[in-house]
């Protein structure tokens, strides 16, 4: 009968813990650096728990803690790294301090790799 407590009150525990809640932001991301910069800063926020840039659709699917973090503060934390976030647009000296293969105004839209899953090499 103990047992039947303690599992009982374990089962309890764990169900209110919340499952992390998913959320998808479209980006304007063009090459494998872009990925990396814009998961790298999602994942050091504290509540993130992955973070995952399609290159294809310019999608990040994003999995958090929603009792840390909101969906704005996502979306702003993506613009801060110098990419559109949905409707929020890349803060511009963010923007303008990304590699030039990052930079989508001055590319054109075009990824300075061949390949655009690879990481583009920062000027010097």
């Amino acid at each position: 009968m103990r047992n039947l407590f303690l599992f009982v009150a374990l089962f309890g525990f764990l169900a209110m813990a919340a499952p992390p809640k998913k959320i998808v932001i479209q980006t304007n991301a063009i090459c494998g650096m872009c990925k990396t910069n814009i998961e790298s800063s999602l994942a050091a926020l504290a509540g993130v728990k992955s973070a995952e840039l399609d290159l294809v659709t310019k999608k990040v699917k994003i999995k958090y803690d929603q009792e840390v973090l909101d969906p704005a503060t996502l979306r702003q934390a993506i613009a801060n790294t110098g990419y559109d976030a949905d409707d929020v647009p890349a803060r511009p000296k963010a923007q303008e301090a990304l590699a030039a293969c990052c930079k989508p105004k001055k590319m054109e839209g075009k990824a300075c790799c061949a390949d655009a899953t690879k990481a583009c090499k920062k000027p010097e």
